[in-house]
């Protein structure tokens, strides 16, 4: 089994696309001359995020539907996949996706592209805030395979639901992707011990050590819209270790890996001998009364 070299990117995002996409493409040259076959670059980093979700933003939102771009045909994406193509590698590229019959409609999408062109895309599912009046929710956790491995993706808020990266892994992902917009919360002078860092960290390095997978994650760097973005982006071993992380900064982290052997090895003796796919039983609420769908499922009058 071969060493791979995965990167993933953290990167300031602009509200100007000709800029976004030069910058990627500079970046994705970058790492590929360092020999990475598979580079992951941050959420809707194509067309810049969101002013942020707690403050709709009608001037945003017109830019969101004014720059967003239909996947095979759009000139920013369809750049980012002849380069990709050129270079013979993969790339993870958050973006704006508007759908090809109905214009008004857009999602929240991570598009993985391969040598041959697009592998596959995933659209976002757990929408927070104001992300759901612009953005229509994707459905399920598709996993495509790849000369890598098995690639599975989500984006920012699935994280925080065990759910998503548990379907991935039951669909046999060796590598979960996570595009984010994680801003600071601005609660400490301190970067390193601000609290949307911590949960950041605790989220990622969990999700990768229940389902014993590989974890990649690339956020966006310094101010955009109305946050302040920290970086972070990072590269976590199936037992749940940071092996690669660009720090609060700007920049690629790299690392050369197994991605199957690592994974047996973390099901096999990494945690005590226990493969926790294997031993999973799934408990399932039947009637959860604290989620929104819950109640629209719910006849009128009950």
């Amino acid at each position: 089994m071969s060493e791979t070299i995965i990167a993933t990117v953290s990167m300031q995002a602009f509200y100007d696309k000709p800029r976004n996409v030069g910058n990627i493409l500079a970046l994705l040259a970058q790492a590929v001359a360092a020999g990475a076959r598979l580079v992951v670059f941050p959420e809707q980093i194509l067309q810049g995020y969101l002013t942020d979700t707690l403050s709709l933003d009608f001037d945003n939102v017109a830019w969101q539907f004014a720059n967003a771009e239909v996947i095979e045909s759009g000139e920013g994406i369809g750049q980012i996949r002849e380069a990709v193509i050129r270079h013979q590698v993969y790339a993870v590229v958050g973006m704006t996706e508007r759908h090809p019959r109905y214009p008004e409609v857009l999602f929240n999408t991570v598009v993985l592209l391969g040598p041959g062109g697009e592998v596959g895309r995933y659209r976002k599912v757990h929408q927070p805030g104001d992300e759901k009046h612009v953005y229509y929710p994707g459905e399920g956790f598709p996993v495509f395979d790849t000369a890598l491995g098995r690639i599975g993706m989500l984006i920012c808020y699935d994280k925080v639901f065990p759910e998503s990266t548990r379907e991935l892994a039951l669909n046999g992902a060796d590598i979960m992707i996570m595009p984010t917009a994680w801003g600071l919360a601005g609660d400490s002078r301190d970067p390193e011990q601000d609290s949307m860092v911590d949960s950041y960290t605790l989220f990622g390095r969990v999700r990768a050590m229940e389902n014993q997978c590989w974890m990649v994650e690339s956020n966006l760097h310094g101010p955009h819209g109305n946050l302040l973005y920290h970086g972070h982006s990072r590269i976590i071993d199936p037992r749940g270790h940071i092996i690669a992380d660009t720090g609060n900064a700007a920049g690629i982290a790299l690392a050369s890996v197994n991605i199957r052997q690592d994974i047996t090895r973390a099901r096999s003796v990494g945690y005590m001998g226990y493969f926790f796919l294997k031993d999973y039983v799934p408990v399932r609420a039947s009637d959860p009364p604290l989620t929104v769908r819950h109640y629209h499922a719910r006849q009128v009058g009950e």
